[in-house]
């Protein structure tokens, strides 16, 4: 196994995100998956909403320590409009992306870290959202134990809420 780097993205790493995006959409329309490619994505979160979220500290990257590649990324928030305000100190997770034809799982390893990043910030939960329509990635989630916890809508986008306790 390879060593990763865990960190906030640099100014150059939102462009990063951004391609890592737009190559997983692509191997989406060739996989036959209507997700991203299907619901204006980019027109929600075009490069300067990657900008910003890196400006603002809330892009992470894990990085292949022997190449110096992203291999994997995100935005990380502490607030989420698609969650009800339960009174839960959360960190969610949006925009994540990593390398088509990877060979190791980044990310699982991405994941890792965040529940490690949110158990450092005292957060009580990690979430995150999938869409409703993706059974495969719904029953990953479920088996690296997020539960189900509601649904959202973003435009065409319909979403699983999903969240993992942190003990």
């Amino acid at each position: 196994m390879r060593n990763y780097t865990f960190r906030k993205g640099t100014p150059d790493e939102a462009a990063v995100l951004y391609n890592l995006v737009v190559d997983r959409m692509a191997w989406m329309d060739r996989k036959g998956i209507r997700q991203w490619n299907v619901t204006e994505y980019l027109v929600r979160f075009p490069m300067d909403y990657y900008v910003e979220h890196q400006r603002i500290g809330q892009l992470y990257v894990l990085v292949d320590d022997e190449s110096g590649k992203v291999v994997c990324a995100a935005v990380l928030k502490e607030e989420d409009d698609r969650w009800p305000d339960d009174g839960q100190k959360a960190l969610y997770l949006h925009n994540f992306a990593s390398a088509v034809g990877w060979l190791e799982p980044v990310g699982d390893i991405f994941l890792d870290h965040c529940l490690q990043l949110s158990r450092s910030m005292h957060k009580d939960f990690f979430r995150l959202d999938c869409a409703v329509d993706n059974a495969f990635l719904n029953r990953y989630y479920g088996s690296r134990g997020y539960t189900e916890a509601g649904y959202c809508t973003h435009g065409l986008y319909k979403g699983v809420l999903r969240q993992k306790a942190i003990d």
